[in-house]
């Protein structure tokens, strides 16, 4: 016999005190568990999953490689899968995939998300995004956890050319790779799983999102932070915003700029929420306090204590939004602006002050001819190719309703500093959501704005473990109460803070430690 129903100990809730000490909840939960795993693992080499078990158009898929492997951590097991899921004919690459099947298994999953441009196998065996050290990994906790390479190799961009690799990383290989995982769920557990859900930061975040939107009925619920979920609306801001650095002669903030910058922000800003604490949470406040013409240079000659023209003018591109001559799919009519004047980390943007350290990034993608000699662009050249990439790869459009009407549920993160995918375009994003929905929009999606936190890291570090607070929502109907995030990173790592939702912020309530979350109130401008 190779499973056993048993009532094991499930998911754990993260709680944070006044101190860094971590609080973990164990309620029980009905586990499988595999008596005679490292034979049945071995069994599953060369397995074949037939075409006809994924609902798009697909080859065969195959297990090239099957092991046991001992968790890192503790003396349990997995199965480790990995192989790959053929195209359909020579429509375009595999999708390599890795499956990690825990010997005690809580019947639930976790689809992992990927990062940039992917091209790499996504493991899941460690921390997700937003999680963190401090947050226990889904493997450990018993999940099935999996991931992918999104359907192409490599970071480079030549897979949009094949239609089907740029389906794929778009959102097919979430379906694709979640047909695959039904299959070898069911064949190496005897049952299926209760839940399923999709978890990813950045280009994850989109997938997430797209998970959602397009394949509601293959999850219950999703977490979705920062979502790079409108690839040519940011590329076009992105590269606008490196033709006033570095196609117009000084324009580009030097370190020592960028340190002045950041300085002047928090001199005006950091305590407008109350404390000062190195974190701007009055977004709003802060917009309408400081002055960036305070910091012009008397002589307009460059200098480390003072900006020049030029650079003012790049960074109120950055500070306004982009408007574009042709609407995006869904009614998008502009991006921006990003947080370049709230205190973000402008090195992504500047680099150190010299246009090879940022040549890379701000790459033009694929079907947008974008160049840093150029001021303006002739949008009636590109808008067809790129209207066509963004029908396939954005999330834009506020209808949610298969997911809304299955009883799926969304948490939704983004920070302040991102330089990468601005608050205000993710704001916009969930404005569309209440506009729809309503009051309802809280049955089923929750947004937190995270002050403080860019791209993954920042002035405030967020961990959190949204997972177990997905998981205890789909299984209870209650939604996160006055969840608390953790700064991960940095001298202040430890300290905690509520997290809002929007449109609300963290704000001191004028005693109590500045590192506790209890000494703040979630409060609204």
């Amino acid at each position: 016999m190779r499973l056993k129903l048993a009532l094991g100990v499930g998911a754990a809730v993260l709680c944070f005190s006044a101190s860094p000490a971590l609080l973990w909840a164990k309620p029980a939960t009905p586990k499988v568990t595999v008596s005679n795993a490292a034979t049945l693992c071995a069994s599953f080499l060369n397995r074949t999953i037939p075409a006809s078990a994924f609902a798009l158009p697909t080859g065969d898929a195959i297990v090239t490689k099957a092991a046991l492997v001992q968790y890192q951590k503790s003396n349990g097991t997995y199965c480790r899968l990995k192989g790959a899921i053929r195209a359909k004919g020579a429509e375009g690459p595999d999708i390599l995939f890795q499956v990690n099947l825990p010997n005690a298994w809580n019947r639930k999953t976790v689809l992992y998300g990927g990062g940039g441009s992917n091209g790499f196998i996504i493991k899941g065996t460690g921390e997700y995004s937003g999680g963190g050290g401090n947050v226990p990994t889904p493997l450990s906790l018993g999940y099935v956890t999996y991931g992918s390479d999104s359907g192409h190799q490599g970071s480079g961009t030549e897979f949009y050319a094949n239609p089907t690799a740029f389906a794929n990383y778009s959102h097919a290989a979430i379906k694709r790779t979640k047909d695959l995982v039904t299959v070898l769920v069911k064949e190496y557990y005897g049952t299926p799983a209760r839940r399923n859900y999709h978890i990813g930061g950045s280009k994850g975040g989109q997938e997430a999102l797209q998970a959602a939107q397009r394949y509601y009925a293959d999850f219950d619920g999703v977490v979705s932070n920062y979502p790079a979920a409108q690839s040519q609306s940011m590329t076009i801001a992105w590269n606008r915003m490196a033709h006033f650095a570095y196609g117009i002669p000084g324009g580009a903030l030097t370190t020592e700029n960028q340190a002045l910058l950041k300085q002047s922000v928090l001199k005006s800003c950091d305590a407008l929420d109350g404390a000062a604490d190195g974190i701007v949470s009055n977004v709003k406040a802060c917009v309408a306090t400081f002055k960036l013409n305070e910091l012009r240079c008397a002589s307009d000659k460059p200098a480390p204590e003072c900006l020049t023209s030029p650079q003012i003018a790049a960074l109120e591109v950055a500070a306004r939004p982009f408007v574009f001559a042709h609407p995006m799919p869904n009614g998008v009519k502009s991006v921006g602006p990003y947080p370049a004047l709230l205190g973000s980390d402008n090195s992504v943007w500047f680099g150190n002050g010299t246009a090879a350290s940022v040549a890379g990034f701000f790459a033009p993608a694929p079907v947008f001819p974008w160049a840093l000699d150029g001021a303006t662009v002739d949008e009636e050249t590109w808008q067809k190719s790129v209207l066509a990439t963004a029908q396939v790869y954005d999330v834009s459009s506020p209808d949610f309703d298969g997911f809304q009407k299955r009883g799926g549920k969304l948490l939704l993160v983004q920070g302040t500093l991102d330089m990468l995918v601005p608050y205000t375009m993710t704001n916009e994003f969930f404005d569309k959501l209440q506009g729809r929905y309503g009051k309802r929009v809280g049955s089923f999606a929750r947004y937190y704005v995270v002050p403080g936190y860019g791209h993954g890291s920042g002035d405030f570090s967020a961990e959190w473990d949204s997972l177990t607070a997905l998981d205890n929502w789909v299984e209870t109907g209650k939604a996160p109460q006055h969840p608390v995030v953790r700064d991960a990173v940095g001298a202040k790592a430890g300290r905690t803070r509520p997290l809002c939702e929007y449109p609300a912020f963290p704000k001191y309530k004028g005693s109590g430690s500045l590192d506790d979350a209890a000494s703040f109130s979630c409060e609204k401008n």
